[in-house]
């Protein structure tokens, strides 16, 4: 039986969402082996790379990229930096698995597309949402028409600010590094899911927005170029009509999807308490279903190997990663046309 060799994976940027979600993830995950982490504060890439025993470390990713050390990487760098990293990688023939957004604008989105055909290589956004345990249940329990055809939906993503989660990231605020705010942020997640779980496509509505100029910060903090809050109003091709609220001034992590069928609601939720909750039309109570035993595999770090070394298109493609942008465009659109308002 043949073997295949390890994917070389190789990390650049190593802010918390490296730390805490994709080197762990890929020190678990199985055909893959941690080689080389870039950047720019040496002595926390030293440490880094001996915490999860990485031979390599680079300041300058373009090194990295040029190395024959990596054979896949993923980008976790701010959001204007995604498609001037993932480019050069597709060129040198690495496979990419680029955080989300997968870029600030449509038209660099369409750029890797076409890069990753050109080079045969695997494209991927880091839509993690759709790979929770709880959200691959409830597209299951949605898919069996669980509450008949789903009308409408409501969601809301929103804590305390990027700040709350990355003490250290500031450039979330700058409209240059970040291509913009709440929306920016949390938009791809809530977009994505909805897409998901509704198999579905949607279009932007309207939108409306808060920005975060004036609002109370803490000593040393930047001040905030983008929106805080964000409230889009969705409907899906297929019928469904709903909103979606991200923001970055809550006092607690929420992050709920609620979903009306024609025989009942799915309420799912991704914070604390129940993860699903059904509620039918013709009968008391609720019914909270267990979580379906094969959602917890893969994570997003095996499939990505996978789809590396079998050639599969990843379920979060390049492609997937370009319509959730199209809509916080759509979004940004709607706000500029004076739907904004200041603290």
């Amino acid at each position: 039986m043949k073997i295949s060799k390890p994917i070389r994976i190789g990390v650049i940027g190593l802010g918390q969402i490296a730390v805490r979600a994709h080197l762990p993830g890929y020190a678990k995950a199985s055909g893959c082996q941690l080689t080389a982490v870039h950047s720019m504060r040496e002595a926390h890439a030293k440490q880094v790379a001996a915490q999860f025993g990485i031979p390599y470390i680079y300041k300058d990713w373009n090194k990295l990229l040029e190395s024959d050390h990596v054979d896949a990487v993923s980008i976790c760098t701010p959001n204007s930096t995604h498609m001037p990293i993932a480019l050069k990688a597709l060129q040198e023939g690495k496979h990419v698995l680029v955080e989300k957004p997968i870029a600030v604008t449509s038209l660099e989105a369409k750029t890797l597309i076409s890069a990753a055909k050109r080079y045969k290589r695997v494209l991927m956004v880091h839509h993690n949402m759709r790979f929770d345990p709880a959200v691959r249940t409830a597209e299951k329990l949605l898919r069996k028409n669980t509450i008949g055809d789903v009308f409408a939906f409501k969601t809301s993503l929103t804590h305390r600010g990027p700040l709350a989660w990355s003490p250290k990231a500031n450039w979330f605020f700058s409209q240059k590094l970040a291509g913009g705010g709440a929306l920016m942020d949390l938009g791809p997640h809530v977009f994505d899911s909805l897409s998901f779980l509704l198999g579905d496509q949607a279009l932007m509505v309207g939108a409306v927005a808060t920005l975060g100029k004036a609002m109370p910060r803490g000593k040393g903090m930047p001040v905030m170029q983008g929106e805080v809050h964000c409230a889009c109003l969705l409907r899906f091709k297929k019928g469904a009509v709903g909103t979606v609220n991200v923001g970055w001034v809550d006092t607690a992590y929420q992050n709920r999807f609620y979903f009306f069928g024609t025989k009942g609601t799915l309420s799912l939720n991704l914070a604390k308490g129940d993860p699903i909750t059904l509620e039918f039309r013709n009968q008391e109570g609720k019914t909270r279903p267990s979580l379906d035993k094969d959602s917890f595999y893969p994570s997003i770090y095996e499939h990505f190997i996978d789809c590396i070394q079998s050639g599969k298109t990843p379920w979060v493609s390049g492609e997937e990663g370009l319509r959730t942008l199209e809509l916080i465009e759509a979004g940004y659109r709607f706000i500029r046309q004076k739907n904004v308002t200041a603290f």
